[in-house]
């Protein structure tokens, strides 16, 4: 069961690795939210030879989230925070529901709006705006994303099975991947993503001793009788 849950751990830790260098691919993911008042900028940058990859590997990335969270959770549920762990792995399961429809837009639509821009039809730009419902279902997205994580950090600092700043640094991580700058989106995702190996690694010492510790009175009572 613990080496699963290490698998998990991982999965999610390579997630912030494919979200860090998937952001170098484009020049500022920034101007996705700026359609309105950049459409022209829009619409280049969605159709644009690396934003295919950027986007897909979005989707790829939320789902290996999920993967990692439901792990933390089976980790996390047989001690006191249990509850906590629980309502995070709710919220944060909302955000990654939501992002796979943020990126299916990023996949599909944005791009036809884009070639629509370019083509001469710049009034197309209103259905990739975040006005309205579409700027509601983003928001949505972030806030469950940093309420989820926010109940997982209390959660890991209470268990006392895991490092207690990692949830937090988790938490950070997430926090600031919507500031304006590649260079501090690539730092972000990098924090996130070895804050969950720093989760794997512990989970594995703590298997590893254990069963050090189970196997000691097995070799000791060999020895004996000898």
């Amino acid at each position: 069961m613990k080496k699963r849950i290490v698998s998990c751990l991982s999965i999610i830790g390579l997630a912030g690795l494919v979200f860090a260098f998937g952001d170098l691919l484009i020049p500022q993911e920034n101007v996705i939210f700026e359609a309105a008042q950049r459409p022209q900028a829009f619409a280049e940058l969605v159709t644009s030879s690396n934003y295919s990859i950027w986007a897909a590997r979005g989707l790829v990335g939320v789902l290996m989230e999920m993967i990692g969270t439901v792990g933390l959770y089976l980790y996390l549920q047989q001690t006191k925070a249990e509850r906590l762990a629980f309502y995070g792995l709710l919220l944060t399961l909302t955000h990654h529901i939501l992002g796979v429809g943020v990126f299916a837009l990023a996949i599909f639509l944005f791009p036809a709006v884009g070639e629509m821009v370019l083509a001469g039809q710049p009034e197309a730009v209103r259905f990739a705006t975040m006005d309205g419902a579409l700027g509601a279902f983003m928001g949505a997205s972030l806030v469950s994303t940093l309420a989820g994580l926010a109940l997982m950090a209390v959660a890991i600092w209470r268990s006392g099975i895991l490092p207690k700043w990692s949830g937090w640094l988790v938490f950070l991580g997430f926090a600031l991947v919507p500031v304006p700058s590649v260079a501090l989106q690539f730092f972000t995702n990098i924090l996130w993503g070895t804050a969950y190996f720093w989760m794997a690694y512990t989970v594995y010492r703590n298997c590893s001793e254990q069963q050090a510790s189970e196997e000691k009175p097995a070799g000791q009572l060999i020895g004996s009788k000898a």
